[in-house]
This record gives C-alpha cells, sequence and structure tokens, in this order.
C-alpha cells in the first residue's frame, strides 16, 4: 500500500509536467511558424525588388545596348553609302533600342562621330566613336 501514494504522486506530477510540456511546444511551434512567415516574405521583397546597384547595372547595360544599335546602324550606313561617309543628321534614325535614353552627338562630321547615351538625369551611361576624325590640312613652309 505504501507504494499506492508513491505511485499516485508520480502520476499526478507527470501529468503536470506533460500539460506544461504541451504549452511550452505549443508556444514554440507557434513562433517557429510565425518565423517562417516572416522569412517567406522577406525573401518574397528580395526577388521582386532590385537593389540600387543592380538598376544602376541594369540601366548602363541597356544604354550600352542602344550605343552598340546606333554604332550598327551608322557602319551599315558607311558601308552602304557610294562615298563611304556616315549619315547626316537628317538621315540617321534611332534605333528602338534607344526610345528610353538621350544620345548627345559630341562630335560628328562624314568620316567621323562621337556621341554619348545618358539617362533622363543626364548621366552617361555609354560613349561610342567611330571613323577617323580628317586631319587638319598640312601648313607647310
Amino acid at each position: 500500500m505504501k507504494a499506492l501514494p508513491l505511485l499516485l504522486c508520480s502520476v499526478l506530477l507527470c501529468g503536470c509536467q506533460d500539460r506544461e510540456a504541451r504549452a511550452e511546444n505549443a508556444a514554440l511551434q507557434a513562433r517557429v511558424t510565425e518565423l517562417e512567415a516572416q522569412v517567406r516574405a522577406m525573401q518574397g521583397e528580395q526577388a521582386t525588388a532590385l537593389p540600387a546597384d543592380a538598376q544602376s547595372v541594369t540601366e548602363r547595360a541597356a544604354g550600352q545596348n542602344c550605343a552598340n544599335a546606333l554604332t550598327r546602324t551608322l557602319e551599315v550606313f558607311r558601308e552602304d553609302s557610294l562615298d563611304d561617309r556616315y549619315p547626316s543628321a537628317a538621315q540617321t534614325q534611332l534605333p528602338a533600342e534607344c526610345v528610353d535614353f538621350r544620345v548627345n552627338w559630341v562630335a560628328r562630321s562624314e568620316r567621323a562621330y562621337t556621341f554619348t547615351v545618358t539617362d533622363d538625369a543626364g548621366r552617361e551611361l555609354a560613349r561610342q566613336s567611330g571613323g577617323a576624325p580628317t586631319a587638319a590640312p598640312a601648313s607647310g613652309g
């Protein structure tokens, strides 16, 4: 009979500990679920928003793409022309790659060109040159 009260006490103690452990496990599980939801939300934000430097790199690449397309246009015109010259301003059509950019002519002649591609804020994204600048007449004495 001595064992009966001891057995009863141990059962009661186990029952109390069991309830506490279940409550702690439930609280921990709720916290883990909450943290997992926060991680998923952060990963979703990362996937949709490009960092500023990535946007800058993308914009520079698009500007360079515009510059390359315009250079191809100018060189094709020169190769197809009878007098091996670049197109005049009136004859130049900007390629579709340059729609969102501004092309600034630094130097332009029938034999050479230099231009820059800038964004709306005026930042230079690309620069291209082609041809040979016309040589100044030699002065002789």
